[in-house]
């Protein structure tokens, strides 16, 4: 279970990628993140961690400019990750993304899998534009950042138990991806699946 600090550091994680998508510019193509943490020292008491998002590299095939289609590609996704008898190119990314993660930091975790989208918002009965991130952690908690276009800063929303008529399109997906990753052992090696 993630502590209340852990919660906290993975939300300034996500709100530093939605300033990174602000500064890239609106009309971007759906960015898929993997968020890991790894102790920042086994000597001192508190055990602080410190955490990183990576951006999970998507095939020019399926980069999306159309946002409904995200939900679905999410889930493409995820199958192509659950344990095959042969691996996927997917896997193999995942595989040598957790081999980096670990060769600096062998106790490094996977705590999320986030999306970060352009999306049309009705505020006010006016549709306009906003960017998104979704996340869903380890324990199942759902972030939900939303910037409208011109603000200084994104609402955010964190959900321990999200109510079902508060769940984004991208929920299951994203819910799919952690199944499929976590407790991940990289393919091919001992515990992994071959």
């Amino acid at each position: 279970m993630l502590s209340f600090n852990a919660v906290h550091t993975l939300t300034d994680c996500l709100v530093a990628a939605d300033a990174d998508a602000e500064h890239l510019g609106w009309g971007q193509p759906p960015t898929l993140l993997l968020v890991h943490d790894w102790l920042l020292t086994s000597a001192r008491p508190g055990r602080r961690r410190a955490m990183h998002s990576l951006e999970f590299p998507l095939h020019p095939e399926d980069l999306l400019r159309d946002p409904a289609g995200l939900p679905a590609l999410l889930h493409r996704l995820a199958g192509s990750l659950h344990h095959r008898a042969a691996p996927t190119p997917y896997q193999k990314t995942l595989d040598t993304m957790i081999d980096q993660a670990r060769a600096t930091a062998p106790d490094a975790r996977l705590l999320a899998w986030a999306a970060c989208y352009h999306d049309i918002h009705t505020s006010d009965g006016e549709p306009r534009q906003v960017h998104r991130v979704d996340a869903v952690d380890v324990d199942g908690r759902l972030y939900q950042l939303t910037r409208l276009r011109g603000e200084d800063h994104p609402l955010v929303r964190v959900d321990d138990i999200p109510e079902p008529a508060d769940i984004p399109a991208t929920h299951p997906g994203l819910v799919a991806l952690l199944a499929a990753t976590t407790g991940h052992t990289p393919t091919g090696r001992p515990g992994g699946a071959s």
